[in-house]
Parts: C-alpha cells; sequence; structure tokens
C-alpha cells in the first residue's frame, strides 16, 4: 500500500512538473513574440471597469452554474450532496485546479467517499462520467459548427477534428452500454466491470442528452464572459462564433500541459480571436497579437487570483472534514 501510495505521489509530482514546466516554456515562446508596448497601450486603452466586473460576474456565476449541474448529476446516481457543502468543496477545488483539471475531480471524489461510504472507484466515477460528458457536450457544438460551414480550420484538419468531435459527442453512450455488458472474458470483464464506471451504469441512456443540456448552460455562459472580455478590449465576436471557438480552446485546457490554460490557450487565442481586432487600433498580424494577449492575461490572470481567493476560504472546511472522516477510519 506504501509503494502505490509513493508512486502515486510520484506521478502527481511529475504532472506538476511538467504542467509548470510547459507554462514556463510556452510563456517564453509568448514573450519573445509579443509587442509589449502594444499589449500595455491595449491594457491602458481597455475598459477596464468591464474587466474588473467580468471577473467578478463571471467567476462566481459559473462556479453557481457548475455546483447546481454536477449536484443534478449526482442526484441522478442516487448521490445526495449538500449545497453549501458541494459550494465548499467546489471552491477549494480550485486550488488543485491550478495545476490541473483532474487533481480537482480527486478532491471532489474524496468528499463523495467520505459522504456515501464507497471506495475510490465508486466515488470518483461520476467525475469521470462529467468529464465524458463536457468533452461530448463540445464534441457537439463542434459538429455544430462544422455543420453550418463555422469551422475554424480548412481541409483534412476539419476532417480531423470533426471525427474527434463525433468520438467525443458517442462517448457516453458507447460507454453506458459497454459498463451495462455482463460475463464480458477476462481482461475487458476487469475492466468494463470495474466501481470506475459504476456511474455510466446508473445514468440512462435518455438522460444523457438531459444532462449535456445542463452543462451547456455552463460552456454559454462562459461564451458569454469571453464575448464581455473582448468587447472591453474593443474587439467584438458574435456569441455564435465564440461557441465555435470555446469548445475547441476548452479541450486544449484540459491538457495538463500547462497551468490553468496559461500560455497554451493563448496561443491559439491569438489565431482564433486576432482576426477580429479591428483595423482602427491594430493594423498588424503582430499588433493583433499583442491586443489578444493583453485581453487573455487580464482575463486569465485575473479570474485566477479570484479563484485562488475562493478556494482558500474554502480550504480549511473540506480540509477539516477530511481529517475528521480519517480519523473515523482509523478508529477501530
Amino acid at each position: 500500500m506504501a509503494d502505490g501510495k509513493e508512486s502515486a505521489d510520484r506521478k502527481g509530482r511529475l504532472r506538476a512538473l511538467l504542467a509548470w514546466g510547459g507554462t514556463v516554456a510556452l510563456l517564453a515562446y509568448l514573450g519573445f513574440t509579443t509587442d509589449f508596448a502594444a499589449a500595455w497601450a491595449a491594457f491602458r486603452n481597455a475598459d477596464l471597469a468591464l474587466v474588473i466586473a467580468t471577473i467578478g460576474v463571471a467567476t462566481f456565476v459559473t462556479y453557481l452554474i457548475d455546483v447546481v449541474t454536477v449536484r443534478m448529476l449526482l442526484r441522478r446516481l442516487g448521490i445526495r450532496v449538500g449545497f453549501k457543502e458541494f459550494l465548499r468543496v467546489k471552491g477549494a477545488s480550485y486550488l488543485l485546479n491550478i495545476v490541473n483539471y483532474n487533481l480537482a475531480l480527486v478532491l471532489m471524489a474524496a468528499m463523495i467517499k467520505k459522504r456515501n461510504d464507497r471506495g475510490w472507484g465508486a466515488a470518483g466515477s461520476p467525475f469521470v462520467l462529467l468529464n465524458f460528458v463536457d468533452l461530448s457536450v463540445f464534441g457537439t457544438l463542434v459538429l455544430a459548427a462544422i455543420a453550418a460551414g463555422q469551422s475554424p480550420f480548412e481541409g483534412v484538419i476539419t476532417i480531423g477534428v470533426g471525427l474527434f468531435a463525433a468520438g467525443a459527442v458517442a462517448g457516453p453512450p458507447i460507454l453506458c452500454g459497454i459498463a451495462r455488458l455482463h460475463h464480458l472474458p477476462g481482461f475487458l470483464g476487469r475492466v468494463f466491470g470495474h466501481d470506475l464506471l459504476e456511474a455510466f451504469r446508473h445514468l440512462s441512456f435518455g438522460a444523457i442528452p438531459i444532462v449535456m443540456a445542463q452543462r451547456s448552460v455552463l460552456i454559454l455562459a462562459y461564451a458569454v464572459m469571453q464575448w464581455a472580455f473582448l468587447h472591453a478590449f474593443s474587439t467584438d465576436i458574435p456569441i455564435l462564433q465564440l461557441l465555435v471557438f470555446m469548445p475547441i480552446l476548452s479541450l486544449i485546457a484540459f491538457i495538463p500541459v500547462s497551468v490553468s490554460g496559461l500560455g497554451s490557450t493563448q496561443v491559439v487565442m491569438r489565431e482564433f480571436f486576432g482576426p477580429y481586432v479591428p483595423a482602427a487600433i491594430a493594423t498588424t498580424v503582430a499588433a493583433r497579437a499583442s491586443v489578444i494577449d493583453a485581453y487573455s492575461t487580464a482575463s486569465i490572470l485575473g479570474m485566477m487570483l479570484l479563484r485562488i481567493g475562493i478556494g482558500l476560504v474554502c480550504l480549511p472546511w473540506v480540509s477539516r472534514e477530511l481529517t475528521e472522516a480519517r480519523a473515523r477510519e482509523e478508529i477501530p
């Protein structure tokens, strides 16, 4: 058991090292390719009141939507968690989310395990399902954009993105079906009979589109948030076009190559949003990239700092609860 814990700790440290190393490398690239004078001018000329208001409103609105929709999913799976309790857990998870999204899910799984007397596999299963549902929502939006002729890519890349999106959409129903199969031979039986897929066995096929629709509200909220941030930097992009870009940016943020998408999403934002910067404030590709760098840095760092504050407020309660639960488990 100790060896397993040490191995998990090593893997955790390696993931954190890769995330921070990737962040430093990507930010170094941005630093070498950014016109800092133009970026600073874009920041000074931005509607800073709108930036600050968007950071505050968007952070708390998306926080609440996330908590409400995850609790809806948990209830469908027969798991009852109080609103205030999960609000605190989700808030504390923001600190782990800075390093990696999946580490935040581990913290939420720990609270499910504590409250519902489940093993680690069963406790983490709803959040594995949540990942697949979110990916399915992203995939649906991407396929809709391609069907409407609004893909930001061309040719073979669009085909590849479309195939990946189709796989993401098909993921939840396929896994829900396979997880229900009995008497699978050998290795397949152990994999698909594992507790980690328990949530897939309990979620009905009819509930999948309902859960996806609920989670899509969070994506729409993020799209409105990005529209407001961009508007503050004199860059207007239609909401429908943002709904094309957001799933791709969200998928990039999921990849644990940087901390909270710093660097990785910013590089892609240059390509997606740069063409919408008006010629009145930027006439060259480099100048437009600098405006987008100013917007992305202000929005990402602003929300990160506020979420760190939320996490620090919630962490003492969550830490105390987990410590008490561990103490109860150790009492013979």
